[in-house]
């Protein structure tokens, strides 16, 4: 790591509304500190797709200088994938290596580190900052840093200094790899090549043939981790039977004639044959196959990263496990049955809350969703009534969305219906005690047991009024357990 390195932060807490403009305060800033090293180039390192908090899916930047940059990932057509310019050792002018750090900045989905001639680098931390260093002092550029209104101070090294990177050093996929690869499709018929030309993505090849093969290794990124696997197989039901048994992280990788091998996380209910549509697609031609994701689960038939032209193979992929890594292992580990705790992070109207379950960093977007029909067998008429931010829960979870990572819970799954038990043993003309909840146009609703409310139509009045709050006796008209509807009329009046 060259002598020099700087910590760039904001002065404090960051607003989400001016988060736009402090990335900008900060591209600023690199600018100097690269105009001040001399440097007109930047070279691309350790690319990942979407950062270090989250695998969910996200469109790439949409900066016009780079278009370049992000090519499609997956064609309207049938064609082949092109290659991404984002890629390990990419070298790109000073302006495209800059918007690049604004994306960055700004969560927008890729993050990198920036490095140049000279030992100078720019490496985008996790908490609204940004380590810049090289072999001189910048003193000018940390100056102007300063009187933009950042935090800047000289730290020991940049958390992100490559000497710090984790590594699982792999052979060269070179003419011995390729020449395996020719004789496994010869032997099989096919297999499937997965290609990881960042970090957190995929691209999928399936060659059956000698000239296919040719095909895939002239689309192939700079530097990319390639995987061989075995070919996908046309027993779609084994493919849904293993889906729905699997207990670990697992990519579900498919193929419909004419297209291209594509991939989403496997997740149980996906291997069902029953749904409207099924997620695992069969018919003539259909394939499909599942692709461990956990290191201690993948053994690839051959694995190897792409040399450069000259033979060498000078990517040095970090292993380092992120905030996203730890999240995706956390959803992988969660039920449906659970029970976990959390406490109430934020509202969404009156569709539910998010959760910020114990299990999560504090720094994590909340994983927890809690669904308004979720938090109460009993009638409210606000949810800050009963999950108020701040406060404490205890609840089931329902499902484990892999792809939104997101964790639905439920409150009254903890405790029974109250519901039918009581309205089973009711019967037509039992008189009840009961405390009118609201009003509606048509009727009032009266509640008669805890999370138990029966409604009187209008039409029940004969005359009379009544508003919420009020205590009153009511006549059990009829009740459909179907429905969940309990029909009553006032009790005579005394």
């Amino acid at each position: 790591m060259p002598p020099f390195t700087y910590r760039l932060a904001p002065a404090g807490a960051v607003p989400f509304a001016l988060r736009e403009q402090m990335a900008e305060t900060f591209v600023a800033a690199a600018r100097r500190f690269a105009l001040e090293a001399g440097i007109d180039r930047l070279t691309i390192d350790n690319p990942m797709a979407r950062g270090f908090f989250s695998f969910r899916s996200r469109s790439a930047p949409s900066a016009p200088e780079l278009a370049g940059l992000f090519p499609p990932d997956r064609p309207s057509s049938s064609g082949p994938l092109p290659p991404s310019g984002y890629h390990d050792g990419a070298r790109v002018p000073l302006d495209t290596g800059l918007e690049l750090l604004r994306a960055v900045l700004l969560h927008e989905g890729p993050w990198c580190r920036l490095h140049a001639e000279g030992g100078f680098f720019l490496h985008v931390g996790e908490r609204h900052d940004l380590y810049a260093g090289g072999a001189a002092r910048y003193t000018e550029a940390a100056a102007h840093a300063r009187r933009s209104g950042l935090t800047v101070e000289p730290v020991e090294r940049s958390p992100y200094d490559p000497a710090l990177d984790e590594t699982d050093p792999q052979p060269p996929a070179d003419a011995a790899f390729w020449t395996a690869v020719h004789c496994l499709v010869a032997e099989h018929g096919g297999v499937l090549v997965e290609e990881r030309h960042v970090g957190g993505d995929h691209r999928w090849h399936r060659p059956t043939t000698a000239a296919e093969i040719t095909g895939v290794r002239a689309l192939l990124t700079p530097r990319a981790r390639l995987a061989v696997w075995p070919d996908l197989t046309d027993d779609i039901e084994a493919v849904r039977a293993a889906v729905l048994g699997s207990q670990r992280l697992e990519l579900l990788v498919q193929q419909h004639p004419g297209r291209i091998p594509w991939a989403r996380l496997a997740e149980p209910w996906m291997g069902c044959a029953d749904l409207a549509f099924p997620m695992i697609g069969s018919g003539p031609g259909s394939r499909a196959g599942l692709v461990p994701l956990a290191p201690a689960d993948r053994h690839p038939l051959l694995a190897g990263v792409l040399p450069d032209a000259d033979g060498v193979v000078r990517a040095r992929w970090r292993t380092n496990r992120t905030p996203a890594d730890e999240r995706r292992t956390l959803l992988g580990s969660l039920r449906t049955g659970d029970v976990v705790t959390g406490t109430v992070a934020s509202g969404l109207d009156d569709v539910g809350v998010h959760v910020h379950l114990d299990v999560e960093r504090e720094r994590d977007r909340p994983l927890g969703f809690l669904r308004v029909p979720e938090m109460s067998w009993e009638y409210f008429e606000d949810v800050a009534e009963v999950a108020p931010i701040g406060r404490r829960i205890r609840a089931e979870v329902l499902h484990v969305d892999l792809e939104w990572e997101r964790v639905a819970l439920s409150v009254k799954a903890l405790s029974p219906d109250p519901w039918r038990p009581f309205a089973e043993a009711l019967r037509t003309g039992d008189t009840l005690p009961g405390t009118v909840t609201r009003t509606i146009p048509f009727g009032v609703f009266v509640r008669i047991a805890p999370g138990v409310e029966g409604l009187v139509h209008e039409s029940e009045f004969a005359g009379r009024t009544f508003a919420a709050g009020d205590d009153v006796r009511v006549t059990l008209l009829a009740v459909d357990l179907e429905r969940r509807r309990i029909s009553l009329s006032p009790a005579p009046e005394a």
